[in-house]
């Protein structure tokens, strides 16, 4: 039991087991660095307003979720909201042909701004828009690391719901 090569492998043993603990420590506490810097940067574009969401799927009511192409966006900057959006649905009241019919391709003010925490991780924004064609209203869920669903619904067609990422306005240069 005393054999000394024995005694010598478990000191290494231990001395690299207590290594590898400090070194998984110091990276959690560097993941919980970036990850709070992450929810401040966050915090602060929504509060601010101003912020964008490149959007790559879409799930319409009726029909699964489908990527979109590249480009597709909701901006939100100086009390508007500007769409760039694909829509897939039915509606009911709505314009046609020569009208300048709009879809959710638009700029419009946005009337009832409202950011809520109802967890940690994430954040809840409501609002309203009156584009002339329809009334809208968005319910869009960040989540703290940056992955953003946007719901829609029109007051004159079907709801629809977005899946993108939220960025800075730095992404539309």
């Amino acid at each position: 039991m005393n054999n000394p090569n024995l005694i010598g492998t478990m000191k290494r043993v231990l001395f690299l087991l207590s290594i590898l603990m400090l070194m998984l420590a110091a990276c959690n506490t560097s993941n919980k660095v970036v990850d709070e810097q992450r929810t401040e940067a966050i915090k602060s574009l929504l509060e601010s307003r101003q912020f964008v969401v490149m959007v790559g799927s879409m799930r319409p009511l009726t029909a699964p979720t489908t990527p979109v192409s590249q480009g597709h966006k909701m901006i939100l900057r100086d009390g508007m909201v500007t769409c760039y959006l694909p829509y897939a649905g039915s509606g009911q009241n709505v314009g046609y042909g020569a009208s300048g019919y709009k879809a959710m391709n638009f700029s419009s003010a946005i009337l009832d701004y409202k950011v809520e925490y109802p967890k940690s991780d994430r954040a809840r924004i409501t609002f309203r828009v009156d584009n002339g064609d329809d009334n809208y209203r968005f319910h869009v869920e960040v989540f703290m690391n940056g992955k953003t669903t946007i719901d829609v619904d029109p007051r004159g067609r079907d709801a629809i719901s977005y899946s993108g990422m939220i960025h800075g306005m730095e992404i539309l240069n």
